[in-house]
Order: C-alpha cells, then structure tokens, then sequence
C-alpha cells in the first residue's frame, strides 16, 4: 500500500483557510437544495463545509483515514475510499465535484468513469485542477513528484477527454491558476 502523505499533512488543510466558491463554479454546478452532492478526493471536506447549505446531503470520498476523520469532526458524511471505485449505487448523485484532486488519484480514466457513473442523468461533475499550463503549478507539480506523491497532472482538455467515450458533454474553463473540466451526463 503506498504511503498516505495525507493522513500526514491532514491537519495543516484546515489551517489554509476557507475554500472560496467563485460565481463560475456556482454557476456550473448550479446547486439546488434538493440536490446530493459528492465530494470525491474531498480531504477535510473544506469544500464540502462550505456547499452543505446549498444541497440536500454532500458525501466526501477520500482515500486517506485521517482526511476523512477531519471531515467527520464538521459532521460531514464520509466514505474512507478511492475514487477509482466507489461504494455507491450508479445515478446516486446529482452532482459531482473534485478539487485539487485528480492529479492524486492512481487511475485518472477510471476515476472519471467512476464519478460518471454515480451521476444521475442530466447530472453535472466539476473537476478543479491546478493549470499545468502556469509556471507556479509545473513548480507544485515538481514538488510533488520529489516527495514521491505519484502526481500526474493534466491540463483541461486531457480531463475533458477522459468523458469522451462515455458521451458526456463537456466544457472547459480558465479561472486563475486553475482549470475547470465540467461534464454533463446527458438525459
């Protein structure tokens, strides 16, 4: 089992300071309190404190125990897993996010398969990555390989093609150092 840089550094997430939802993302998710929400790779559930007032219920899937137990603490509904294979029915979710996470998972094809397939039809996934396309982010990215974090980057559209063959609709969007991949399972 590869070594869980996250249980580690678990505390210091919480310490960065609030997440911050921009107008974009509102607007792509386009959240309704009727609404279930999954925050795959979620971590702490930084994201996932701050959008529980938006939806019906938000789940955080991580694969690292001492994320998940951060987010428990907030009262979140956690699921210690990796996003490759998640323990949800298909069509479970009405939206999907994950943020700063899937230059982390191990299979990014199946992550985007797995994330697709919780989704109900005319469901919507958002996937935040840093832009590799920005110098600060190749220096991340650099880090990250020398402390043996197996990331592997992809720039917008590389996300977007991992919905390709499942016939999904998808779009991508610029916003500071990151990229937006959004795709829509079409009814």
């Amino acid at each position: 089992m590869p070594f869980d840089h996250f249980n580690l550094i678990a505390g210091f997430y919480d310490r960065a300071g609030p997440f911050r939802v921009s107008e974009l993302l509102l607007e792509l998710l386009s959240l309704s309190p009727d609404y279930l929400l999954l925050d795959a790779g979620g971590g702490t559930g930084r994201i996932s404190a701050v959008m529980r007032s938006m939806v019906k219920g938000v789940f955080v899937a991580d694969p690292s125990r001492g994320m998940t137990r951060r987010a428990a603490v907030k009262g979140l509904s956690t699921v210690c897993t990796r996003a490759e294979s998640l323990p949800f029915p298909s069509g479970s979710f009405d939206r999907v996010i994950m943020v700063d996470a899937l230059h982390h998972v191990i299979d990014q094809h199946q992550t985007a398969h797995e994330l697709f397939r919780v989704l109900v039809p005319g469901g919507r996934i958002l996937i935040v990555e840093p832009d590799i396309h920005q110098f600060m982010v190749r220096v991340i990215a650099i880090g990250e390989k020398v402390l043996l974090m197996r990331s592997h980057f992809l720039s917008g559209d590389k996300i977007a093609d991992l919905f390709t063959d499942l016939k999904a609709k998808t779009s991508v969007y610029y916003e500071g150092l990151n990229v937006i991949s959004f795709a829509e399972k079409v009814r």
